[in-house]
């Protein structure tokens, strides 16, 4: 399945409707992930990265910077023959919530497929060179966010480079022997 600009537009639309908590969660850490360093974010290879399609979106938009990576300079699979495009917001923290990527949109969770092959959403506990009070206070996230997250990352499944990137980063978890939570 291609994923078009219409379908992420669609997805964001779902996600803006919901959230993890019932207050803005930016307040217990000053918003960190949005206003951490651009150069930290280079320095330590925190880019966030887009999903295929995604790109589409920030085009035309001036707040965020738009970046191309070739497969070979990046670590992914290599069905990403195009290459992988990160953005960065160039005046955090002050950039368009509206235009968020997935991967901000659907933290703490993220997407891992089991050795068999069953779909789970576990909560990011990679490490950062800030700490998000969600995960390290362990709080009860709202379950119509759990829920959308989850519809999201399952449609988004269906794009066979969103499947062999969770499934790359899904084995690297269990080779690496790491522990996670499992929500759903």
């Amino acid at each position: 399945m291609e994923i078009t600009k219409e379908m992420i537009e669609k997805i964001y639309e779902k996600l803006d409707e919901v959230s993890p908590v019932d207050y803005d969660c930016g307040k217990l850490c000053g918003e960190i992930c949005c206003s951490y360093d651009d150069e930290d974010f280079k320095n330590n290879d925190l880019m966030i990265y887009l999903l295929p399609g995604e790109e589409l979106i920030y085009e035309d938009d001036e707040s965020f910077e738009l970046k191309h990576f070739q497969i070979n300079e990046i670590n992914y699979p290599h069905s990403w023959k195009k290459g992988v495009y990160t953005v960065i917001c160039k005046n955090p923290p002050e950039c368009n919530r509206k235009l968020r990527p997935i991967q901000c949109r659907t933290f703490p969770l993220i997407p891992h497929i089991s050795k068999d092959l069953k779909f789970h959403l576990i909560f990011d506990e990679s490490e950062y060179p800030y700490e998000c009070p969600l995960i390290n206070d362990n709080i009860e996230l709202n379950e119509d966010f759990i829920r959308e997250t989850y519809k999201a990352w399952r449609f988004l499944l269906k794009n066979r480079l969103v499947f062999d990137l969770v499934d790359m980063d899904s084995r690297k978890r269990e080779n690496e022997k790491r522990k996670y939570k499992i929500i759903i």
